[in-house]
């Protein structure tokens, strides 16, 4: 490395750490003086016992009901809430949230016994009052009775009922048929949905076509594991907390929103490997089919729904139907699915921009990205195919495309520079964020990291063709060491963020925000090439372990059903929790157990009988010029043309 090089990286962190020093010690001071003023506070969240309302009456009827306190200048314990209140990363502490038991109010209000949320709302003053006295006004958000958990089931859950009992009479049977060697047991469905088969296929590794790009597979177990981990513990933030102060605290800590970069753009990590994952299995299919054929983009279209669409569908329709009933208590409602009314836009991959503040199925939005970014990637391949002569040019518009558009969103609609955890907005919805509905979701703010995959993949393909390994790449560990310096400090600055979002647009947090994302991509992108070059380096040599092989395997179907581990473990939480390291651990370890259990069992189920059904449909509809193709090769050549590779 040159002199002059080794002293900037030493500058950048010097100035780094200083920068943070004084970032830590001033939210340190801040945060110790607000410790005593909320221990005054009134308590945010006061529920009744759920459990014992429901059993003490068989006819309870069981209310939350936010109480808004009305301003009283009077007051010192109001001038010490409306104080606390105007910090946007602070709850609201005069809007405080009761969960109320009907029979709790008998003795406080007798009158009017018919009518229930009156009685509620009286209640709730009351009760305000005597604890604080204070006055307010009661907005009732919801309420539950036995009669009201005991949702009808309609045509949809039918429906669902009939394809899963279905798929497991298809799943026994075969079974059966296969382990008893009883006839037809070689035809294609019984071959398709035995368990027996299915397993084998699971725990098979078989010979890839690039063995040193295995290390992929770990790379998205690991992924897959940090986004559901992050995922599992996201719901805590919205359910009522005996201790919500402790969230408060952690936002403002001075790690919290480096901890946030992360939580928000691991993701990254998935549009990094998919462009890699695309471009070489593209460059792969021209080296054996150098003749241009516009029909491969339908080719590879119809190949990618075969593969992600059973799945998808199968938990679309199980979030439409039997999901709706996976909720018990009062608090169940504020995590509110919309596949019934908004499935259509999950099933054209299009729910990262339509009906996003209401989707069906949150987590799945970055599958809506992924298809559109696989759509563009194929079609800039399918140039790059016809006018090999573009490529420097393409990579040229890639890059900048990758820095311009983030920045230009945030600038043009004044955004912050990345997902800011402002607590009075996170207890509505993360999904109601002018951030995340136009930049976080939507697949032109995440092409940058998409395109940084493909041309590692362009770059990787040359080099192996020409058998080239890390120690022949002169210059790159100074272009690794720049980049990890880079992502270090732009993860780092975002200590230094706005505490609220600024009133003016700032053109300084835009170009910010974008170079932010992209440090994420370009230390990705140049720790695959490694990786790639890299074949006796022991975190590859982990990464493809045959345990992640297998794990792998599993990743789609994990993420796919993630959203509905997760919030069918919360759905069903009756009381006030306590925010704290073991019911993070237990919740997490939970999300984790049934989410790798349930993906377990829809790939055994469902995605492995649906390719192996369709994969000859797939071939059936292959042009018959592709055919032509290829026979011509062979007569040419002498030798097998190599099956284009649909995964590493």
């Amino acid at each position: 490395m040159a002199p002059g090089a080794k002293w900037t990286l030493i500058i950048l962190v010097v100035v780094q750490i200083s920068v943070l020093k004084s970032a830590v010690s001033s939210r340190e001071a801040q945060t110790s003086l607000e410790k005593e003023l909320w221990r005054s506070l009134p308590k945010l969240y006061d529920y009744d016992d759920y459990d014992e309302c429901k059993h003490r009456n068989p006819d309870y009827f069981y209310c939350v009901v936010k109480a808004h306190i009305i301003e009283n200048a009077s007051s010192e314990l109001w001038r010490k809430i409306s104080h606390y209140s105007s910090d946007p990363r602070h709850y609201r502490r005069d809007i405080l949230e009761l969960g109320v038991c009907l029979d709790q109010c008998d003795t406080i209000a007798t009158e009017d016994r018919g009518d229930r949320t009156g009685r509620m709302k009286r209640c709730s003053k009351s009760r305000i009052w005597n604890l604080y006295q204070l006055n307010s006004t009661a907005q009732i958000l919801n309420c539950v009775s036995e009669e009201k958990l005991d949702r009808p089931s309609d045509s949809i859950d039918d429906v669902f009922s009939w394809v899963a009992l279905g798929i497991v009479s298809l799943v026994i049977m075969s079974t059966i048929f296969d382990a008893k060697q009883l006839p037809f047991k070689d035809t294609l469905i019984i071959r398709s949905f035995s368990l027996a088969q299915n397993l084998k296929k699971l725990g098979s590794l078989n010979t890839r076509s690039r063995q040193d790009l295995l290390f992929l597979d770990g790379a998205r177990v690991l992924t897959m594991l940090a986004i559901l981990l992050c995922h599992a513990s996201i719901p805590m933030i919205r359910i009522p907390l005996k201790n919500p102060e402790q969230f408060e605290q952690q936002f403002e800590s001075w790690w919290f929103p480096i901890a946030m970069a992360g939580n928000t753009y691991t993701v990254q990590l998935f549009f990094v490997i998919g462009g890699v994952v695309l471009a070489v299995n593209f460059l792969d299919h021209i080296k054996t089919h150098p003749q241009f054929q516009l029909t491969y983009l339908l080719d590879r279209i119809v190949n990618r729904l075969i593969r992600i669409v059973p799945v998808y569908a199968f938990v679309i329709l199980f979030q439409a139907s039997w999901y709706r009933s996976l909720k018990d208590g009062p608090i169940a409602d504020r995590y509110k699915d919309h596949c019934t009314e908004n499935w259509w836009t999950n099933l054209l991959f299009v729910n990262n921009y339509i009906n996003t503040s209401e989707p069906c199925s949150q987590f799945t939005w970055y599958l809506g990205a992924d298809f559109q970014l696989f759509l563009v990637g194929t079609s800039i391949m399918m140039v790059l195919w016809k006018f090999p002569h573009l490529l420097n040019k393409l990579i040229t518009v890639m890059v900048a495309f990758a820095l311009i558009v983030p920045a230009a969103f945030i600038y043009i609609y004044n955004l912050d520079a990345t997902v800011m955890m402002i607590v009075r907005f996170v207890t509505e919805e993360i999904r109601t964020l002018e951030y995340y509905l136009r930049v976080y979701v939507t697949f032109e703010s995440n092409a940058g990291n998409y395109f940084f995959g493909m041309i590692v993949g362009i770059v990787y393909h040359r080099l192996s063709e020409k058998a080239k390994k890390m120690q022949d790449l002169k210059g790159f560990k100074l272009m690794f060491l720049s980049a990890t310096v880079f992502f270090l400090a732009m993860n780092g600055l975002t200590a230094l963020l706005p505490r609220d979002q600024l009133p003016e647009r700032s053109l300084l947090l835009a170009v910010f925000g974008s170079l932010l994302k992209c440090s994420w991509g370009l230390l990705v992108s140049c720790l695959m090439l490694y990786l790639a070059l890299s074949p006796g380096c022991l975190f590859g040599s982990f990464l493809q372990h045959p345990s992640m092989l297998v794990a792998s395997k599993l990743s789609y179907c994990v993420y796919v059903v993630q959203y509905t581990v997760v919030y069918g473990i919360y759905r069903n939480v009756t009381t006030p929790l306590m925010n704290g390291g073991f019911n993070t651990v237990l919740f997490t370890s939970a999300v984790l157990f049934v989410a790798v259990f349930a993906g377990l069992w829809l790939h055994l189920c469902v995605e492995v009988p649906c390719m192996t059904l369709l994969k000859p449909m797939l071939e059936r509809i292959s042009p018959k010029t592709h055919q032509k193709i290829q026979k011509k090769q062979l007569s040419e050549k002498g030798e097998t043309v190599a099956k284009e590779p649909t995964d590493f």
